[in-house]
């Protein structure tokens, strides 16, 4: 009687579930040893730090990844779904429909076996219960709220070309509500990127200040996570973009072009994003029922398998896993998830020969925040260099090589090199922006 190969599920194809499910199909998934799944809402991998590029028009589609096609090239399967539940007993990922913007059924809900499950689902923002951000906000959490900012940006900017908005409107607004890496990397992107529309035939953009960006952060300084001093680098380098900032001010309320702060003030704005907070997805702690710790995020053991579940793992911004060096959880970061991916890689490959399971270990290299197309703000950390703040070109250099990692994981170093240097010399032949 043949043994049943062990039936491994990944619900999430972010940087972490990508990673972690195409280094499981080459190492076990080819050589007959596993059957491999992904999961996903969406039909495409988009690298998140790289969503505030897409949402400025930046980036195109030609970097995104297929999930179809990068199945097919590495012998795992893709399963179109939108996570609902668990059943334990059965061992069964449940499934609700996904449907297309027309609202038509591309997938009914479903279920999918598995033996062993790895939790790989992004963050979300948290609007910290604020009134009517649901409503009159715009996200930058998935591929698919990328491109709706990205086309709203531009319908926006071509009806003050064309006279679509009010006669007595010279100038249009923007609003971000959060001064993270995600809030003041867009800010810097959108500025770009409206100058770049000036460029492209949008003239009334070239007119000085026609459009207002404003940051507002409900901290006393921008980037928290970073150091005190980089993060008086990232306000003067926002300064020189023309960028407004608020800090320590609150949004209480969100109403259709207006956001009322905490002093009382009023702020108007045409397009509102909110990027203030994470929390883990909300089908997460709603469908599971495992221990939740902070940030709605699965409570998991240093091994990664949740608290009550040992053949259920949890990874990325969907884990509240402890760092015991700094005596806190570890932070929803991308270098988190690709850390992980490579751990329980290993992890899961000797769960399956019996063997015994070992520690997840983080180790920091850092962070970086880009500031333009050519200017980055971070720290790099090391052993060899202690730690070392990089600003300007180097910086995003080294941001860029980041990236660059991240898909020479997914795609090997071929092709990763290969899509570099074609994205680099597309550059020459195609608008720096998209425009439609």
């Amino acid at each position: 009687m043949e043994t049943q190969i062990p039936r491994i599920v990944v619900v999430g194809g972010g940087a972490g579930g990508l990673n972690l499910v195409t280094r499981l199909s080459r190492s076990l998934g080819q050589k007959g040893r596993a059957d491999i799944t992904l999961v996903d809402e969406n039909l495409s991998h988009i690298w998140k730090p790289s969503l505030h590029e897409f949402a400025a028009g930046t980036k195109g589609p030609e970097e995104e990844i297929s999930f179809l096609e990068h199945s097919n090239r590495n012998g795992y399967k893709f399963r179109l779904g939108r996570f609902a539940g668990v059943d334990y007993q059965e061992r069964w990922v449940m499934l609700d429909p996904v449907l297309s913007d027309e609202d038509v059924e591309l997938s009914p809900a479903r279920a999918v076996p598995y033996d062993i499950l790895v939790l790989a689902i992004g963050s979300r923002s948290n609007d910290f219960g604020t009134s009517g951000v649901s409503e009159h906000c715009l996200f930058l959490d998935t591929p698919t709220e990328a491109k709706r900012l990205q086309s709203a940006i531009l319908n926006l900017c071509l009806r003050m070309e064309t006279g679509a908005l009010d006669v007595d409107n010279d100038a249009i607004r923007l609003a971000i509500v959060g001064g993270g890496a995600t809030g003041v990397e867009l800010a810097a992107e959108l500025r770009e990127a409206t100058e770049q529309l000036g460029r492209n035939g949008i003239d009334k953009l070239r007119i000085p200040d026609s459009v207002g960006i404003t940051v507002i952060e409900g901290s006393e300084r921008l980037v928290g996570a970073l150091p005190e001093s980089i993060s008086e680098k990232v306000l003067h380098e926002l300064e020189t973009l023309n960028v407004d900032v608020l800090l320590g001010t609150r949004v209480t309320k969100v109403s259709e072009k207006t956001l009322k702060l905490g002093n009382g003030d009023s702020l108007d704005a045409e397009i509102i994003v909110w990027a203030a907070g994470i929390q883990s997805n909300k089908a997460l702690a709603s469908a599971v029922d495992l221990e939740v710790g902070s940030l709605g995020r699965l409570l998991v053991g240093p091994t990664l398998q949740t608290t009550c579940e040992d053949r259920i793992f949890a990874m990325g911004d969907a884990a509240d896993c402890y760092w015991p060096e700094q005596e806190c959880s570890l932070p929803p970061r991308a270098q988190v998830a690709s850390q992980q991916a490579a751990f329980l890689e290993a992890q899961i490959k000797r769960m399956i020969s019996g063997r015994a399971l070992t520690e997840f270990k983080y180790t920091d290299h850092g962070s970086l925040v880009a500031l333009s197309s050519s200017s980055a703000i971070g720290s790099l950390m090391g052993r060899a260099l202690g730690t070392m703040t990089l600003k300007g070109w180097l910086a995003h250099r080294a941001y860029k090589y980041l990236h660059y990692q991240h898909e020479a994981a997914v795609q090997g170093h071929f092709r990763a090199t290969v899509r570099t240097f074609l994205s680099m010399a597309m550059r020459r032949v195609r608008p720096r922006l998209k425009l439609h």
